[in-house]
């Protein structure tokens, strides 16, 4: 076993420890097991706001996006402070809200719309997970050669689910404030001293590699945090968990500039090594390539930073993917009592089934997350939008069914449309409207 091995495998352990060796979040309900009231400062808000959405996908993805659109990568992160401001600017709206989930917070209690919500929103967790499930083989395979990549995801993936369903939202914050660390020290901190060092010196006089102008389609794709942001499940828990509301604002912000600081890094990655001709068999790899080419003795270094951030993000929605489904599904079909300890452990073993299945299946770390997005922005900003214009859960749930019913047709008969990041919105809000109008003219006629 060699030293990166060891390093590696030493990172690891770090967080296992971390995870597990916290107060453990109380099991009594799924508000306790989720979040912590009133306690967060600013700074481990910030923490998680930044780990959570710069996840080892976001790295890897960002890193490869540089190398083939390269400053259009910068289109994600401006996206998503933006999404960031719009939440401080509503910031008391969360805060008044007692829910847990984004469905407590969309669906008025009304059943249907909270089950159909729940399974927008587990589903989406879910394929996030599965797309930091395939950026761990792919990021760790080149040092662990000899090893089956998907053994190596299911033993890391085995111990992080086993700390959050142990710990909990504790164990995730904590969690979060390491791997923080870890990537400022072990990927920013490098680069920019690559940058500072090496400025000008290894760009060849001639770049046959060949960057291209990002696709409007993929523009849009990119720009859709500046509405998943405010409608995150994670921002919603941090809000209800911060001190006060300056602890929260000020965390909300500096997470923002903190996951700007992480993307614009990976994305000079990308551009470097573009300018400087390296070909990419795999895009995803651009990351462990530039570590390895730059810093050979130490090129393990970028490797933990981007797990660091790839176990925060599956710490992150793993919890997400168990609330929702516990909150929002199997409690509202439930006949009652308190299981909420039991509820937990199944929401965990289907969350892992679940997310496993779909990495086994896709093995595109961009394409799982492009299509997450998607998903949770084509129901439920048309959902926000009913609620804004006042319709009733029971309005808010036929148009929601009328949406999504149309979107899989449109999917299964394989129907030219494009960009679909706005369509699809776009025609569920439509509908929202319709729905609205049809409701006014009713009221009118009585």
């Amino acid at each position: 076993m060699d030293l990166s091995q060891i390093v590696i495998i030493a990172a690891l352990l770090s967080f296992m420890v971390v995870g597990f060796f916290v107060k453990k979040s109380s099991m009594k309900s799924y508000s306790d097991f989720t979040m912590s009231k009133g306690k967060l400062n600013w700074f481990t808000i910030a923490a998680g706001i930044s780990m959570t959405f710069a996840g080892g996908a976001a790295i890897l993805t960002s890193a490869s996006i540089g190398h083939m659109f390269k400053w259009y990568s910068l289109v994600d992160p401006v996206s998503l402070m933006f999404g960031i401001l719009i939440v401080v600017l509503f910031y008391k709206k969360y805060q008044r809200d007692r829910g847990t989930t984004i469905s407590d917070l969309l669906a008025s209690r009304h059943k249907g719309l909270t089950v159909l919500i729940g399974l927008i929103t587990s589903f989406t967790f879910m394929l996030i997970v599965a797309a930091n499930f395939v950026a761990l083989s792919k990021l760790l395979s080149p040092y662990f050669a000899s090893i089956d990549p998907r053994l190596i995801t299911f033993a890391i993936s085995t111990m992080v689910f086993a700390y959050v369903a142990f710990g909990g939202f504790n164990s995730v914050t904590r969690t979060d404030i390491l791997q923080y660390i870890l990537i400022t020290g072990l990927l920013i901190v490098p680069v920019l001293f690559f940058v500072i060092t090496n400025r000008g010196e290894l760009v060849p006089d001639v770049i046959t590699h060949r960057f291209v102008d990002m696709p409007t389609d993929y523009i849009i794709l990119f720009a859709i945090p500046m509405v998943f942001t405010p409608l995150s499940q994670d921002i919603n828990l941090r809000i209800k968990s911060a001190k006060n509301p300056r602890h929260g604002k000020v965390g909300l912000i500096m997470g923002g500039l903190f996951y700007c600081s992480i993307a614009v890094t990976a994305a000079y990655v990308g551009i470097y090594l573009g300018n400087n001709n390296f070909a990419l068999a795999d895009s995803e790899q651009a990351i462990p390539l530039f570590f390895k080419s730059n810093f050979p003795t130490y090129g393990f270094i970028g490797i933990i930073a981007a797990l660091a951030a790839i176990v925060s993000t599956l710490d992150s929605y793993i919890l997400n993917a168990i609330t929702s489904i516990s909150n929002d599904i199997i409690k509202p079909l439930s006949r009652g009592g308190d299981y909420a300890a039991k509820t937990i452990k199944i929401s965990s073993w289907i969350t892992y089934a679940g997310a496993m299945l779909i990495a086994l299946v896709f093995n595109q770390v961009l394409v799982l997350s492009l299509t997450s997005l998607l998903i949770y922005i084509s129901v439920l900003a048309p959902v926000a939008l009913g609620r804004a214009l006042h319709l009733d859960a029971r309005r808010i749930f036929i148009g929601s069914i009328i949406n999504i019913t149309t979107i899989i047709a449109v999917e299964i008969f394989s129907l030219s449309l494009s960009p679909r990041a706005v369509i699809y919105p776009i025609f569920g809000c439509l509908v929202m409207v319709v729905i609205y109008l049809l409701n006014i003219m009713r009221i009118r006629k009585d």
